[in-house]
């Protein structure tokens, strides 16, 4: 399938806190150089984002950001 990214080296899970059976699945694919975000439904993948070095980047610099107390 064209654009397709296929198998990844898994690195890790986070399970949604409020809606059981979905996850974030984090996966590396460094022959592509990305790293694919899949959301998960037990079994079924229904969404992915593919990220290159710099959206890692990018996307670890807003989830720190929100762990900060809002400045008024």
């Amino acid at each position: 399938m064209e654009g397709r990214v296929e198998h990844g080296v898994p690195t890790g899970v986070v399970r949604d806190a409020d809606r059981s059976g979905r996850a974030l699945r984090v996966t590396t694919h460094p022959e592509a150089g990305r790293v694919v975000l899949s959301t998960w439904q037990d079994a079924t993948c229904v969404s992915t984002v593919r990220l290159d070095r710099a959206e890692v980047v990018e996307l670890l610099t807003a989830l720190g950001a929100a762990l900060l107390p809002p400045q008024r």
